[in-house]
């Protein structure tokens, strides 16, 4: 009986470490991909980051790029569903924590086809799913559920892999795009912080880091995407 304990503890430890990188390692994709992979852009941005500031860096990574989350959409949705109904015998944390997720994505579909009406986003998500239950219940083909089984078992790998692939390619930063005004002219920044005194921005276009001041900025504008 007092073994298990000593058994658990070490994976619990390499799990959270294997966490603890993957955040790092997400994190500084992010910053390479805003930047353009330039290294002083990438550098000036590191110092702009505050540990509070990492559930807006990882939600909006999501949300920044309608693209990318049109396609996440798609894809995490059948995932979730399966992941629920292949683990609906287990405890009761684990279905918590799926129903959970799979509350927060359906909010997610419904707020991201309301603003950017795109319905085959929820019809592509069915299609898939359909497609993977029939694979499920391919009973008379033994092959064609290996690949649902085996996805499914590594759901955890898949989601730090496809985070961190959406970290390297997302180059749209996780903050709204904004038509700045000021003294010397006016041009589109992403605002990426706001001193007392100053504004932290990079370039849309060139993506440059500046540093402008309070006192010269005019107006200030968000941009949204339609």
């Amino acid at each position: 009986m007092t073994t298990e304990p000593e058994k658990t503890e070490p994976a619990k430890s390499h799990a959270g470490s294997v966490l603890t990188s993957a955040a790092v390692l997400f994190v500084l994709l992010r910053l390479l991909a805003v930047s353009h992979y330039d290294w002083h852009t990438c550098f000036a941005l590191l110092h702009t980051l505050d540990l509070d500031d990492a559930p807006g860096l990882f939600l909006g990574t999501f949300m920044a790029d309608t693209r990318i989350s049109s396609v996440l959409l798609i894809l995490a949705l059948p995932f979730t569903f399966l992941y629920l109904v292949a683990n609906r015998a287990d405890g009761k944390r684990m279905r918590f924590g799926g129903a959970l997720l799979m509350v927060v994505l359906v909010a997610l579909l419904v707020s991201h086809v309301k603003t950017y009406h795109r319905w085959w986003v929820p019809v592509g998500a069915v299609a898939l799913a359909a497609v993977l239950v029939l694979l499920e219940r391919a009973h008379r083909h033994p092959r064609l559920r290996d690949p649902i089984t085996f996805l499914l078992r590594r759901s955890g790998v898949l989601v730090v892999v496809t985070a961190l692939t959406t970290a390297a390619v997302v180059a749209t930063p996780w903050v709204p795009l904004e038509r700045v005004e000021t003294t010397s002219g006016t041009r589109e920044y992403y605002v990426v912080d706001t001193p007392p005194g100053f504004l932290k921005v990079i370039g849309a276009a060139d993506r440059k880091f500046e540093i402008v001041r309070d006192d010269e900025v005019l107006s200030r504008e968000e941009l949204t995407e339609h």
